[in-house]
C-alpha cells in the first residue's frame, strides 16, 4: 500500500473512519474536541458537528441522518444535520472519571463499548485503580459487563464467520477473544490469541478474514495477521508513527482509511510536516468488510 494524506485535518487526535456506502462518505471523529467528520472524497468536502466533550466512535445507523455516538453521558443518536443528541443508554453514570472509547455494533444491533479513565493520557495514571469496563448493550437495552476491570480496550470486530468477538488491549498489547453468536452475542472470559511488540490500536478486516493492525508509536507501521491461524502475514510501512484507527471505503471498499494522531509529538518532530493529525488513504488490494450499522429501535 502507497500511503497519501487524503484530509490534512491536523487534530490532536483522529479515530473511526467508517463508510457510509448510502451516501457514498466517510465518517471520522475527533476525539480531544468531541467532533464528528463527515468527508465527500469525491468533492473534498468534511463537515463536521459537536458530539460531546469527548467522544470514543461515531456509527452510521438505519437513520441515514443520525449517528450513534459514544460520549460521556452515554451511547447517544446523533442527528448530525441538527447536531441534536438523544440518550440511547448510559451503561454507567457520567462523573468524569472516564469515557467511553472505541465502540462498534454487530449485525443484528446490539452494542458493544468500553470505558477508560479520563487519567490515561496524565502522568498520575495507575493501571491498577483506574480501570474501565466492556459492555454489551443487548438489542433489548440491557447492559451486561462483559469485563469488569481493564485498561484500555480498542477496537472490537467480528470473524467473517461470526463466532468470534475481539477486542484489542491496547495497554497490555494483546488480541483478545470472546466466544461469540449472532443469537446470544458475547460470552466468557476472554482468552489471548495474539501478543504484540509495537503498541496496538485500531483494527480492520478485509473479505479473507486478515486484519489490519494500527501501531501507536514505534516502527511507523501496520501488521497484518491471519485471523483463521493468528499469524503475521506482513507489515505495511506508513508516513507517521502515531496510527490510529483505519476503514475500508469506497464502492469497491479497496479505499482504506487511516486516522493518525499529533498526541505526544515532541517539539519538531517531523511526523508534523508528514501529515500527523490526518487521515490518509491507499488502495488495497482486497477488499474490506463493512462495518455493522446501528439499528434504531424508537
Amino acid at each position: 500500500m502507497n500511503f497519501k494524506l487524503a484530509i490534512d485535518s491536523r487534530v490532536v487526535l483522529a479515530e473511526t473512519p467508517i463508510w457510509d456506502p448510502r451516501i457514498k462518505k466517510l465518517y471520522w471523529t475527533d476525539l480531544f474536541d468531541g467532533m464528528v467528520h463527515r468527508y465527500d472524497p469525491l468533492t473534498g468536502m468534511d463537515e463536521s458537528v459537536k458530539a460531546g466533550s469527548h467522544i470514543g466512535a461515531a456509527i452510521p445507523t438505519s437513520d441515514v441522518d443520525r449517528l450513534l455516538v459514544a460520549v460521556p453521558d452515554g451511547m447517544m443518536l446523533l442527528d448530525f444535520p441538527t447536531g441534536k443528541l438523544s440518550l440511547i443508554v448510559a451503561p454507567q453514570p457520567n462523573t468524569g472519571q472516564f469515557r467511553y472509547n472505541d465502540t462498534r455494533c454487530d449485525s443484528v444491533g446490539r452494542i458493544f463499548t468500553s470505558s477508560v479513565s479520563s487519567q490515561f493520557t496524565e502522568p498520575n495514571f495507575d493501571p491498577e485503580i483506574m480501570t474501565g469496563k466492556f459492555y454489551m448493550i443487548d438489542t433489548d437495552g440491557t447492559v451486561i459487563t462483559l469485563v469488569d476491570k481493564l485498561v484500555q480496550y480498542n477496537t472490537i470486530f467480528f470473524n467473517n464467520q461470526n463466532t468470534s468477538l475481539y477486542a484489542v488491549d491496547t495497554y497490555y498489547k494483546k488480541l483478545l477473544r470472546f466466544d461469540y453468536s449472532i443469537e446470544k452475542g458475547a460470552s466468557g472470559v476472554p482468552e489471548v490469541v495474539i501478543d504484540f511488540d509495537d503498541m496496538p490500536d485500531g483494527v480492520s478486516v478485509d473479505a479473507q478474514n486478515n486484519i489490519y493492525v494500527c501501531h501507536w508509536g514505534g516502527n511507523k507501521q501496520l501488521t497484518v495477521w491471519n485471523l483463521d491461524n493468528y499469524q503475521f502475514v506482513k507489515s505495511i510501512p506508513f508516513p507517521v508513527k502515531n496510527i490510529c484507527c483505519g476503514g475500508f471505503a469506497g464502492d469497491d471498499m479497496k479505499d482504506f482509511y487511516v486516522a493518525t494522531s499529533r498526541f505526544w509529538l515532541a517539539d519538531g518532530d517531523p511526523d508534523f510536516d508528514a501529515g500527523a493529525g490526518g487521515i490518509f488513504m491507499a488502495r488495497s488490494e482486497i477488499a474490506g468488510i463493512p462495518e455493522c450499522f446501528y439499528k434504531i429501535r424508537y
